[in-house]
């Protein structure tokens, strides 16, 4: 393995993201340069070549051909999640408009393949910056992703977790992020040092939700059961089989390009 010399490794500093990232962000090596940013926004970076490595939305794996998945990571759920929620104020099948994210694509295509295969309505989509509440649109329903869905997952009058309704739909886990790279990049041992991140994470999850509960101003035990029973952080075979459910109906959906395959670093 060849030593690092300044990678550049993008996040999102959502609190899913924080048990993969937060030894980085205690300790990070001297060759690995760590930023944060928005889901989009690293997708971006990333295939502009400004980032090596980035933990971006799986939708925008499968609309790049030259990318690989650095294995055994990521951010998915299996059942409700609590925090990419579809807001309204009445059933979701009277709803004609809905407010997207821009923040996150793989939520703005799974809300569409949910709405059209789970409810077989096809609404009009509107793609908006994010929002700080469901009370700020103009459209029946709005979607609010990560910390923002987490405030206000009681606000309104009805609000759907698009994790409960993969689950409901291919009985699958649902995989949001993955860190990836570009094929033939050079990445040292940058694998094996975000493995180790996640794995020294994951034993420091109650000191992150205490941490986390007083920046985000939310009860640390919320913290907890999100970190701990909606949030996984695994990329097994349940995983990447939910991962090719998603690439399907993405497909399915004119979302995705054709004929990209779910490929390793290490293939």
């Amino acid at each position: 393995m060849g030593r690092l010399k300044n990678k550049k490794v993008g996040a999102v500093s959502f609190l899913n993201t924080k048990p993969l990232i937060y030894p980085l962000l205690q300790s990070s090596p001297p060759d690995v340069d760590l930023s944060l940013d928005y889901p989009s926004l690293l997708a971006d970076k990333l295939q502009q070549r400004q980032l090596d490595v980035a933990l971006i939305p799986t939708i925008e794996y499968f609309r790049q051909p030259n990318y690989r998945i650095i294995p055994n990571i990521s951010i998915s759920s299996k059942g409700a999640v609590r925090s990419i929620l579809l807001f309204s104020q009445k059933p979701i099948t009277d709803c004609r408009t809905v407010r997207l994210d821009s923040s996150s694509r793989t939520s703005q295509v799974l809300v569409q393949i949910l709405l059209g295969e789970y409810f077989q309505i096809y609404p009009d989509f509107v793609l908006c910056p994010p929002t700080t509440q469901p009370s700020e649109h103009k459209t029946d329903a709005v979607l609010l992703i990560g910390d923002q869905a987490l405030r206000y997952r009681d606000s309104v009058g009805y609000a759907l977790d698009l994790g409960q309704i993969w689950q409901d739909l291919t009985d699958l886990p649902f995989v949001y992020a993955c860190w990836v790279g570009r094929s033939g990049g050079d990445l040292g041992n940058l694998p094996q040092i975000l493995d180790r991140s996640k794995q020294k994470g994951l034993q420091q999850i109650d000191q992150i939700a205490q941490l986390e509960a007083k920046n985000l101003g939310l009860p640390v035990d919320l913290c907890y059961r999100y970190l701990t029973q909606h949030i996984f952080f695994d990329l097994g075979e349940a995983e990447v089989s939910g991962l090719r459910e998603f690439y399907r109906l993405a497909l399915k959906y004119g979302l995705a390009k054709p004929d990209i395959p779910i490929s390793f670093l290490s293939d």
